[in-house]
């Protein structure tokens, strides 16, 4: 997709509305900033850097950042980054939808994707706080290093090539009330397996934590806006098939 192109179609519903809710995050997450729980995360660790056994250390940290604040602070988070990532899936439930149901549809949808997110939350902290203990200053460096190459590899295109897939959402009743909360969780589950070590950059940004998290979030919107099955996707069978075939035969 050309550069124009894309810019042009950030001009068209639902994006500028998309981006509206991404800047209120970001706003909300600059005014909390002070108060948050990731820069006393980071600079909390200063002084559990003695502590030798991780349980000690993990703890000690959930005393100081209790579970309420973590997960405000990372719905935050969630709110400033996520929006953009939504434009495709949220179109295809509103033209799927009829219209008396269309925010319906958005909401049940949302609430999956969501839930599945915050449920992903305390897991990534608790990995960013393991590395932060283990590399102490180089944590921020070896996240950034995760991340790319994650990024560069089968398994990561072969989430976002499942992100990249639609299912079909009911009309009526219950039955489409399901099937949009379930695309939400399924949606949530794929971009989870392929933006998760992006998301850990945030956690461990310390001072830079905002500046950061509009880097990740710039990142995972350009790997999501790339075509589906660019990359061949990891098929294990051909694999195997292949290195059948190209063995010499007796």
């Amino acid at each position: 997709m050309q550069p124009g192109s894309v810019l042009r179609s950030f001009t068209q519903a639902p994006w500028p509305l998309l981006f509206a809710t991404a800047g209120l995050g970001l706003a909300l997450s600059i005014y909390n900033v002070g108060h948050a729980a990731y820069p006393t995360f980071c600079s909390s660790l200063a002084g559990l850097s003695i502590v030798t056994l991780w349980p000690t250390a993990l703890e000690a940290e959930f005393a100081l950042n209790p579970l309420n604040r973590l997960l405000a602070d990372w719905a935050l988070m969630l709110v400033a980054m996520m929006p953009p990532l939504l434009a495709m899936p949220l179109m295809h439930v509103w033209r799927s939808s009829l219209p008396r149901r269309r925010l319906r549809a958005s909401v049940g949808f949302l609430l999956g994707y969501g839930a599945l997110w915050m449920a992903a939350g305390p897991i990534l902290t608790v990995l960013a706080l393991l590395l932060q203990l283990s590399v102490a200053e180089a944590a921020l460096a070896g996240a950034l290093l995760i991340a790319m190459l994650w990024s560069a590899s089968p398994w990561h295109r072969a989430a976002l090539n499942r992100g990249h897939r639609m299912r079909r959402i009911g009309l009526f009743g219950w039955a489409a009330d399901r099937d949009c909360l379930i695309f939400g969780m399924t949606h949530g589950l794929w971009c989870i397996a392929s933006c998760w070590a992006w998301m850990l950059l945030p956690l461990l940004g310390g001072a830079w934590h905002i500046p950061i998290m509009l880097f990740a979030g710039a990142m995972m919107l350009a790997e999501r806006l790339t075509p589906a099955d660019r990359f061949p996707r990891l098929d294990l069978v051909s694999v195997l098939t292949a290195r059948k075939a190209a063995r010499p035969h007796d």
